[in-house]
């Protein structure tokens, strides 16, 4: 083999099963890198939808049971409300009830308007012991809440002076002599501590309490007394607060519809209150 054809047989380029070999070409990279940043967009885009989503489902939660908190707290008061103590605003932004902290059965007729009993400021009854709050007033056979939320001298509540000796405690005596609209059905007399409210006053809801007892109807003004914020950024829909009056044999249902809000969040809450009616 001469020179020449050695020199040829060495710098001849080596070819493959698919032809030449080459390198990418610019059109090539081109598309590459773009490929590759539409697909780092899409990623990026569904990651931070994940974490948008996460981040909103854990504000709702919270805001959930936030308002959940706040619901059981007034549910479990007014499941404690005397009967027919319930009344609520005309607007609806505000529900006041007056809290029982006894009932016990008495052993004599009280006075009413029918039984021609003289009038006598001492309820004797059984045995009992007072829960939490002070016995502040006596309610016997209230039928309807203007029976309770009036001065006059013929209603259902009266003033309590003290409870005589005890615990246990088996007489109320009253700050006057009291004669009542009618006598319990099943004889028994509720011993409550002054109202209490909740009220939906712009978005805040508040709770008032140690106010004293007031005998016009029910506003939506400050009544004074404590004063405890339950929750900000509430709102509603319709009426904060609704009430179906009950009878002897139905009880009373308080309805709470509210919507807490946080950011771009609301979450509306309802819940319906039972309050047990055997006056």
């Amino acid at each position: 083999m001469s020179n020449v054809d050695l020199h040829k047989k060495l710098n001849k380029k080596p070819n493959n099963m698919y032809g030449r070999y080459h390198g990418f070409t610019l059109i090539e990279l081109i598309a590459v890198l773009v490929i590759l940043g539409i697909v780092s967009a899409l990623g990026s885009s569904f990651f931070l939808s994940v974490v948008d989503s996460y981040d909103e489902v854990q504000q709702r939660s919270k805001i959930i049971n936030r308002g959940r908190l706040v619901i059981e707290q007034m549910t479990r008061q007014l499941r404690i409300a005397s009967p027919n103590s319930t009344r609520v605003s005309a607007s609806g932004n505000c529900v006041e009830f007056l809290p029982i902290v006894a009932g016990v059965r008495y052993v004599e007729d009280v006075p009413d308007i029918d039984n021609g009993v003289s009038m006598g400021s001492t309820i004797r009854t059984a045995p009992y012991t007072l829960g939490l709050g002070s016995a502040r007033h006596a309610i016997v056979g209230a039928l309807v809440d203007s029976e309770i939320y009036t001065s006059g001298s013929l209603n259902s509540r009266v003033n309590v002076n003290n409870l005589g000796a005890g615990p246990p405690f088996s007489t109320i005596n009253l700050t006057s002599n009291h004669r009542f609209i009618r006598n319990s059905s099943q004889r028994r007399v509720y011993l409550t501590d002054n109202p209490q409210r909740f009220c939906l006053i712009g978005t805040t809801l508040f709770r008032y309490s140690n106010y004293g007892l007031s005998t016009t109807g029910l506003s939506d003004i400050n009544p004074g007394g404590a004063v405890d914020v339950m929750a900000e950024n509430v709102a509603t829909t319709s009426r904060a607060f609704s009430i179906s009056l009950g009878s002897e044999d139905f009880n009373t249902v308080v309805d709470i519809d509210l919507n807490f809000l946080q950011g771009n969040n609301q979450v509306a809450l309802q819940q319906q209150v039972l309050i047990r009616n055997v006056p």
